[in-house]
């Protein structure tokens, strides 16, 4: 019985001895290792999202500019222009002509409000953002800079509601003419650049999509 209970004994040492020879050698794990809690991991790109989305409109570039816009409409009946053109033939049509000198100010960035998850990974301390592409966010036709150059005949407050939309149009398209949407995404993507190592970031990617 006593030489059944020595051979007990040392079977179980010599295996703990060559256990822990192999864990020495790193082929197994410790005791300590097996039993440690696992690292609770939070994926940081939700709260980044959002914290970028609070940022809604990234207006990168305000430019001010000046259109001049017009339109014609026949003369009333029997209004002066229209008299005057039964008779006078050679005159030309009887016009009534309105012409207006619009500036107005156009405020070019991007769109932050509406970023999916697909466009931004963050990973301890590196992040990727791909940012919507700049586009037109707002164009202001300022009341007090529009003047009448020319008007002929009795015009409408609706008519001239019209021709000063005209105006605003006029403005998006030199805007996207001068190349103001290129240069609002460069300013963007180094706004955006700062911002993220702002928040502790030291690997930064920041892309535009096309």
């Amino acid at each position: 019985m006593i030489k059944r209970t020595i051979n007990t004994v040392a079977a179980i040492l010599i295996v703990l001895g060559i256990y822990v020879l192999v864990v020495k050698a790193g082929w197994l794990p410790s005791p300590s290792m097996i039993f440690k809690p696992a690292p609770v991991l939070i994926d940081q790109t939700p709260i980044l999202i959002n914290e970028i989305r609070q940022v809604s409109q990234l207006v990168s570039i305000t430019a001010f500019d000046e259109v001049v816009v017009s339109t014609v409409k026949p003369a009333p009946v029997g209004s002066a222009r229209q008299l005057l053109h039964l008779v006078t033939p050679t005159a030309g049509l009887a016009l009534d002509h309105l012409v207006l000198v619009v500036k107005g100010t156009v405020q070019v960035g991007t769109d932050l409000g509406g970023l999916s998850d697909q466009q931004v990974f963050a990973s301890g301390d590196s992040v990727s953002l791909t940012l919507p592409a700049a586009k037109i966010l707002q164009v202001t036709a300022n009341p007090s800079g529009t003047e009448t150059f020319i008007e002929e005949g009795i015009w409408l407050p609706a008519e001239v509601n019209t021709l000063k939309l005209k105006a605003i149009e006029q403005l998006k398209a030199r805007a996207i003419e001068k190349g103001l949407l290129h240069k609002a995404d460069v300013q963007s993507l180094q706004v955006m650049q700062h911002f993220l190592k702002a928040l502790g970031y030291t690997r930064v990617r920041v892309v535009t999509s096309q």
